[in-house]
């Protein structure tokens, strides 16, 4: 299995996180889940909200031995495989491939070294740094399997277009079809380069997915403005 990251640049804009993936090999949207332009954000924000910082950039403050860590993943995986097709054929869900598959990301945002887990030294007393706790990843991962839980929910990101943005509940999660409208945007400009011009607004932004994607095409000329009632979205 592989656990490689591409690199990130990484830019944080108010209390939304994203970065810029311009590597983006693998697409990491599960379906059951230096520029002048500015972005100015209208959410309502409530002082005892706080956002949920994205479990790759968390620091990994937390120790458990490679054996431990290794247990956890062989139950991880069967409980995956415990789903087949099960959940695909109730209501069209992830089955075990698509989960066994998140599993995987799950493990290269909360494991510093996730290689370690590929070796097949059971290496007892080998200690392996944690972005989150082992008994928080025993709890998310039945979150996804017994409650359903989207998974980017769990890792508190989704990859959209070149970034990873920054999401958690009560924010939408921004999904592959989205990126259709910058594109129609971008195919608009090259035909009327005015309409780069003026102000353009985002209403009910959320993830700030079309905000940061819009803004981004019309560099260096327009203000895009992004606003939601919300207090959990950007």
């Amino acid at each position: 299995m592989s656990f490689r990251r591409a690199p990130f640049s990484s830019m944080v804009q108010q209390h939304t996180f994203f970065q810029s993936n311009p590597g983006r090999p693998v697409s990491r949207f599960s379906p059951f889940s230096n520029q002048r332009s500015h972005i100015s954000s209208s959410s309502v924000v409530s002082c005892s909200l706080k956002p949920q910082t994205p479990m790759y950039l968390r620091p990994a403050t937390f120790r458990a031995e490679l054996s431990e860590l290794k247990r956890w993943h062989l139950w991880a995986e069967s409980l995956a495989s415990s789903v087949g097709s099960s959940f695909l054929v109730q209501d069209n869900g992830p089955d075990s491939t698509l989960l066994l598959r998140e599993l995987n990301w799950l493990i290269e945002d909360a494991v510093e070294t996730p290689e370690a887990l590929s070796s097949n030294s059971h290496a007892d007393g080998t200690a392996v740094s944690l972005r989150a706790c082992l008994d928080d990843l025993y709890s998310l991962w039945k979150q996804r399997i017994e409650v359903r839980r989207p998974f980017q929910y769990l890792v508190g990101c989704q990859h959209w277009r070149d970034l990873v943005l920054g999401v958690q509940e009560g924010v939408l999660i921004p999904r592959p079809e989205t990126e259709l409208i910058v594109d129609l945007v971008s195919d608009a400009f090259k035909k009327d380069y005015q309409l780069r011009n003026g102000v353009w607004a985002d209403l009910g932004t959320g993830s700030g997915a079309l905000a940061i994607g819009l803004a981004r095409v019309l560099s260096p000329s327009a203000l895009v403005v992004a606003v939601d009632l919300s207090p959990v979205a950007v």
